[in-house]
């Protein structure tokens, strides 16, 4: 056999082998199985709990086991003489999530000064909420307000606060407020708290996801919660957390939304913490209206 030939032979059996290699990277990467825990890789993750922004100004801590994973904890802990800084409104938040994991009645009433407000007509008390009871509602408003962002209060006066410490709010609404502009009005009065939040179209994470949004506004939609049993508009009112919200988009698509990223201004409670004497207190846990 001539030597070209040769050549020629073993150029198309290596031609061969790598369009088979080819082929079979093509086929994987087409059939890739699905996070079970419902989260993508980054750069385009599509997820019930959204990926924390790179300038969070307090990241989220795990929270307890829902329908969704657990958030990580992304910011690094502040460092002082080889200890946690406690101080910081960061390691504080920590405690307090795991506090009201734990259902740590004690922990909370350590941070109720008789300056907290409850309600503006002055009516309420933390008695009012029997926090004894493991089951009380005050345990799903603190953990839904606490459990995502929360920012700077910037416009609070506070005469107590310490000196050089900030003011928090909880949850942060701002970013979805900022969404709002002439070409994209708010079309409803649900806030959603993250990014890149699955619209599902049924409630639980096995539905298929119809949408993704992130920190904008969405509609309550009712006349799917109207057409629902007695029993699933109930679940949809009590299950603070991990309950699903029927959602109509700006677009008009309809789906639903887990209840820990959607924030109703009306009737969820939001909270606020300030720091005075040497401890963080609790300065503010009211319902939306206030009332």
């Amino acid at each position: 056999m001539k030597f070209y030939n040769i050549i020629i032979i073993c150029a198309i059996a290596m031609g061969a082998i790598a369009g088979s290699t080819l082929a079979t990277i093509g086929y994987r990467n087409s059939h890739s199985p699905l996070p079970t825990a419902d989260i993508l890789p980054s750069p385009t993750p599509t997820t019930e709990n959204p990926t924390p922004p790179t300038t969070v100004v307090s990241p989220s801590p795990s929270t307890p086991p829902t329908t969704e994973p657990n958030l990580p904890t992304t910011e690094p802990t502040v460092i002082k003489n080889n200890q946690p800084d406690k101080s910081t409104f960061f390691q504080f938040r920590l405690r307090l999530v795991d506090a009201v994991n734990r259902r740590d009645a004690s922990f909370i009433r350590s941070l109720v000064t008789p300056e907290t407000e409850w309600n503006y007509g002055g009516t309420l008390t933390l008695d009012s909420y029997n926090i004894d009871d493991k089951n009380s509602e005050f345990w799903a408003y603190m953990d839904k307000a606490v459990g995502l962002d929360c920012a700077i209060d910037n416009q609070a006066k506070v005469a107590n606060k310490e000196p050089g410490s900030d003011v928090w709010i909880c949850p942060d609404v701002k970013k979805a407020l900022e969404s709002i502009r002439p070409n994209k009005p708010n079309v409803g009065q649900l806030a959603i708290l993250g990014q890149d939040v699955n619209v599902r179209s049924e409630p639980g994470a096995g539905g298929k996801i119809v949408g993704v949004v992130s920190h904008e506004f969405v509609a309550f939609d009712g006349n799917t919660f109207n057409s629902l049993p007695e029993r699933r508009q109930k679940a949809i009112k009590e299950k603070v957390v991990d309950g699903w919200t029927p959602v109509k988009l700006q677009n008009g698509q309809q789906g639903w939304i887990l209840n820990r990223y959607v924030y109703d201004q009306e009737t969820d409670y939001r909270v606020s913490f300030v720091r005075t004497k040497g401890q963080w207190r609790l300065r503010y846990f009211l319902p939306g209206n206030g009332n």
